[in-house]
């Protein structure tokens, strides 16, 4: 079995999920809202339950963690999309990747009489005050990738250790094949001041490799979450070390990017493998390119987070069913030999 049918089966294993109708779409019933028009993209990500519906109409409202973000802009709009599609109101916050904003954002959400708040935020100390105050409110909350109330509040989160996992086992792979009797040297580009999501991540690509290169020697640095960063450290990296094969690895696509541009500004391409996290649509054409140093990206399938999200909210509201603690969404790693599956004409 390959690695990323492994990965996969591992997530789903975990997964939470609704399930759709087989034979057409369910009816409302009563005063139900009846469903929108339903447009995917992305069917091979993302599951649609057409078996709820609200019963009235509800307002919920979205905290999200940056909408400079491109990963937070894709789970935006899929929270928008599946509003829609429900017939719930939705009020739109960007957290801006701010406690204090965050905060504000919860406050205005509880002056407008929201019945349900969906926050996206990586402090963990700020998330539980939030959900505390929403509490105070009648307000539940379900967090997004980092935990608010420890076993209270419901979270919605990729499994970190996972997805760090699958890139090192990809990587490690890979170097094993590609550079026989060598001992190339794995370097991890990581984000450790974003919290401990981000750590997790980077801890278990190394303890991947590890179990494969015991011996192998690890450097890291903080990317500061900024491409340009990253690509000075990357070509301070290569300049220190300008011999032998190097396995990369990278917390994000964006910042894989700056990774890139000082490994082709050094003419390493054919000493250097690179894995990320993210599945976004700026690496694709990196996968695509048979001589590009990326050879994979972890996919948490960010498309489908509202999808999975308002099925959660709406049984809460409708039955008082409280989401489970922890829902997480399936992983997979992307290369060029499944990206189209999961993205047919990217």
């Amino acid at each position: 079995m390959s690695i990323a049918k492994k990965g996969i089966l591992l997530s789903l294993a975990c997964v939470l999920l609704c399930t759709s109708v087989a034979f057409g779409q369910a009816k409302p019933t009563g005063t139900q809202i009846p469903h929108g028009k339903l447009n995917i993209k992305y069917p091979a990500i993302i599951d649609v339950d057409e078996t709820i519906f609200a019963n009235k109409k509800y307002k919920i409202g979205y905290a999200n963690w940056n909408d400079e973000n491109s990963i937070s802009i894709i789970v935006r709009d899929s929270v928008v999309d599946a509003c829609k599609y429900y017939g719930v109101e939705l009020m739109v916050f960007d957290n801006k990747q701010d406690p204090n904003r965050a905060m504000s954002n919860a406050e205005t959400a509880i002056l407008a009489g929201v019945d349900y708040y969906l926050n996206f935020n990586q402090d963990e100390s700020i998330n539980a005050a939030i959900a505390q105050k929403l509490a105070n409110n009648g307000i539940p909350m379900i967090s997004i990738q980092t935990k608010a109330r420890l076993n209270v509040d419901p979270e919605y989160r990729v499994n970190n250790e996972r997805a760090g996992a699958i890139c090192g086992e990809l990587l490690v792979n890979a170097a094993l094949k590609m550079w026989p009797g060598q001992k190339p040297v794995l370097f991890i580009a990581g984000h450790p001041q974003a919290g401990v999501n981000f750590i997790t991540r980077a801890n278990s690509a190394i303890a991947a490799v590890k179990k494969a290169m015991p011996d192998v020697k690890v450097f890291e640095i903080s990317t500061e979450g900024s491409p340009e960063v990253t690509r000075q450290r990357t070509a301070d990296f290569l300049t220190a070390n300008p011999k032998g094969k190097i396995m990369m690895w990278n917390h994000i696509d964006q910042n894989t990017l700056g990774m890139l541009a000082a490994v082709k500004a050094a003419g390493r391409e054919g000493d250097v493998i690179i894995t990320s996290f993210g599945a976004n649509p700026v690496i694709f054409p990196e996968l695509k390119n048979p001589k590009s140093p990326v050879i994979g990206t972890v996919a948490q399938f960010s498309e489908r987070f509202g999808w999975d999200l308002l099925p959660l909210v709406l049984r809460h509201l409708n039955d008082g069913v409280k989401p489970p603690l922890v829902t997480l969404p399936p992983l997979d790693i992307i290369t060029k030999d499944n990206l189209s599956r999961y993205y047919p004409g990217m």
